[in-house]
């Protein structure tokens, strides 16, 4: 039986990278995330790396959906928030994913984040 994870546990690691979700978004993240545990099972992942495959996963859609990265905040009423959407760290996060998820489970999902870019270059003559 494929791992199980909950909002609180993709909330904690997104607020672990700065990063926040309303809930009505992360609620059919975790339902998409779902899909792929026949095939997490088949592919033979133990359970830890089953947990890391389906929280890489739901952070990376969470960022693809939108998610922001707090960049700074003030307080005592001077309030204030900046956000940041820098992807290095996404991409590093895809990585450990790709590195993971050996099987290919999660190609399915709609997962943007964390994408290289292609090069393009222009010469000219």
């Amino acid at each position: 039986m494929a791992a199980q994870i909950t909002a609180e546990d993709v909330k904690s690691l997104l607020t672990e990278l700065g990063y926040s979700i309303p809930d009505v978004l992360l609620t059919p993240i975790l339902s998409a995330v779902s899909k792929i545990d026949a095939c997490l099972d088949g592919a033979g992942y133990d359970e830890g790396t089953q947990t890391l495959i389906k929280l890489y996963a739901a952070a990376l859609m969470s960022a693809s959906s939108g998610a922001r990265r707090i960049k700074s905040q003030g307080a005592p009423s001077g309030a204030s928030r900046s956000f940041d959407y820098d992807d290095e760290g996404l991409a590093n996060l895809r990585t450990a994913l790709s590195l993971a998820d050996t099987s290919g489970c999660t190609e399915s999902l709609p997962i943007s984040a964390g994408q290289s870019a292609g090069f393009f270059m222009v010469l000219g003559g």
